[in-house]
């Protein structure tokens, strides 16, 4: 099974997604595409609006995630905005 529904933690204002996973770089850039938007007001209301410069990522078996956001060059990083993953049959719909 590689096609998804993706719902965020309740405390994010993001809908739900669902996402065909067969390409995980592919997925996780989809995910991002679609809830960047929502995140940039409540990271910018959260005085960190610099999170929105992340990515997504998932466990190995596909069943949570969450968004990441990495300072190399500072040293720093969070994670936020944490997700479940459940497999869903038929094509992906956004």
């Amino acid at each position: 099974m590689t096609v998804y529904r993706i719902e965020f933690g309740p405390a994010w204002p993001v809908p739900p997604i669902t996402v065909d996973y067969s390409d995980r770089n592919a997925a996780s850039r989809a995910v991002a595409e679609h809830a960047i938007p929502h995140l940039k007001p409540k990271l910018a209301e959260m005085g960190r609006p610099e999170f929105a410069d992340c990515f997504f990522h998932t466990d190995r078996d596909l069943t949570v995630g969450q968004f990441m956001w990495l300072d190399l060059a500072g040293g720093r990083g969070a994670r936020f905005c944490p997700a479940r993953l459940a497999p869903v049959h038929g094509p992906a719909a956004r």
